[in-house]
């Protein structure tokens, strides 16, 4: 078996505490909220948290998981022995993403991301075997056609506020809205792949290095603002600074993404630490859900949501993830894979192992691919 390589793994395993810390705060109840349902009532301390947060996690994981799901799903194909193959492989395993993101949101958490993702690949399945600067022009192009949207929802012209029922038809409907949002960072994790650019990152320090410093130097300045608004130290900032709030995020995101790699390029062997954040990014699947588990037992069942305020709850969120970095570095000493790690891999390629392709074949697949 070859060795995983250390970046996309590191990345994932990050990812998984942005999630979290955006996800506890919004099962508190009884409070009046502002931007992104932070509660406008709290201490200093919470208000404190809340800006961080609108800093640096807010709308920064969807974009890093984004480009984490496109860079995987091009490495999937590339592995595949021709096209054919490789299409029949991509379409399988989102049609399942789309069919665990039902069930998770059904049971768990309507918030589910796994069905977005599904769907996004399953409309670019397509354009895996565009050239580079193909898919280049249509990451850019729909960039453009992201910040008209972003801009007009803003200004209100377009509104979605009260559009999304309550229950399964809100995850539904956002399953077939929101693959327009990350459908950029997909393209360009796709791309990236092909440049192997996590894979070998020490091929390409001095671009993760310069997007690395580049893309999160500009979610801090781009959040910044909005981010004083939520910590109620400015009341209010102009809807221009509200919308670059949000585009921030997509820089953001790939900054993490190329900081992941950049790490990896310069760390030669990898602490305790890095390897347990290795190992959650491996399950990063079932670490996903076990997010989802622990939300619905300490807050909608133990009715936590009622009795803690910002700061608290994002403190759960960091305990949760730690728990799950800790099972999953278990589990890797053990040899365990994760169990929706390993349900997901047999749906997409049944009970039969298959041969791993010959370099040859990989170097012609690769070309195909281009």
């Amino acid at each position: 078996m070859s060795k995983r390589a250390l970046a996309p793994d590191l990345a994932r395993g990050v990812m998984l505490l942005l999630i979290a810390l955006a996800h506890a705060h919004l099962f508190i109840r009884g409070h009046p909220v502002t931007h992104r349902n932070y509660a406008t009532d709290g201490s200093p301390l919470d208000n404190a948290v809340a800006g961080i947060q609108m800093t640096v996690v807010d709308g920064r994981a969807l974009p890093l998981f984004a480009a984490l799901f496109g860079y995987g799903l091009a490495q999937m194909a590339g592995r595949q022995r021709n096209w054919p193959a490789a299409r029949w492989a991509v379409v399988k395993r989102c049609f399942w993403m789309v069919v665990l993101g039902a069930v998770h949101a059904h049971f768990l958490f309507e918030g589910d991301i796994l069905g977005t993702y599904g769907v996004t690949g399953l409309v670019l399945v397509g354009t895996m075997v565009w050239r580079n600067q193909s898919l280049l022009a249509l990451a850019a192009g729909w960039f453009v056609v992201y910040v008209v949207y972003v801009t007009l929802s803003a200004f209100q012209i377009i509104k979605t506020e009260g559009v999304f029922p309550d229950g399964l038809a809100t995850w539904a409907l956002h399953t077939v809205a929101w693959p327009a949002t990350v459908l950029v960072p997909v393209v360009l994790g796709m791309w990236a792949a092909r440049q192997k650019m996590l894979v070998e990152p020490e091929r390409h320090v001095r671009f993760l290095r310069t997007t690395a410093l580049a893309g999160l130097g500009f979610m801090v300045a781009g959040s910044l603002p909005l981010a004083l608004v939520v910590a109620q130290v400015l009341p209010g900032v102009p809807l221009p600074l509200v919308i670059l709030h949000t585009l921030s995020g997509l820089a953001g995101g790939l900054g993490y993404a190329a900081l992941m790699g950049w790490i990896a390029a310069i760390v030669k062997k990898p602490g305790l630490v890095m390897e347990a954040l290795a190992a959650t990014g491996e399950r990063s699947l079932t670490c996903y859900v076990l997010q989802s588990v622990s939300w619905l037992v300490i807050f909608t069942l133990g009715g936590l949501g009622y009795e803690i305020h910002t700061a608290q709850a994002s403190l759960v969120g960091i305990l949760t993830w730690l728990a799950t970095v800790v099972l999953s570095l278990g589990m890797h000493l053990a040899g365990i894979r994760g169990p929706l790690e390993v349900m997901l891999r047999f749906l997409t390629y049944g009970r039969k192992k298959k041969a791993r392709p010959q370099p040859q074949v990989q170097r012609e697949m690769a070309e195909q691919l281009r």
